[in-house]
């Protein structure tokens, strides 16, 4: 197993499951989910290749995550998903 791994953070998790489903099916070999409360106790000593951020998170949690973020590893790249509308 990688230890890099791509990270999704999303509080809806139906929707962090697709996602993951999605990059897996484009040959990412190391994909976890996660909560916005949980993600450093599930990403644990892996590296992070990237974070997905879910659109089921408040402002407040998402200010919080992208401050701890920065304080791991400010190069990481992030992803913000948006719920699509019809």
């Amino acid at each position: 197993m990688s230890d890099r791994t791509i990270l999704i953070v999303d509080d809806d998790e139906v929707t962090a499951e697709n996602l993951r489903e999605l990059l897996e099916f484009m040959d990412k070999p190391s994909v976890i989910t996660a909560a916005c409360a949980d993600w450093k106790e599930r990403l644990g000593d892996r590296r992070m290749e990237a974070l997905f951020v879910g659109p089921d998170l408040t402002e407040k949690k998402l200010t919080g995550l992208l401050t701890e973020l920065k304080d791991i590893d400010a190069t990481v790249p992030v992803v913000m998903c948006e719920e699509h509308r019809s």
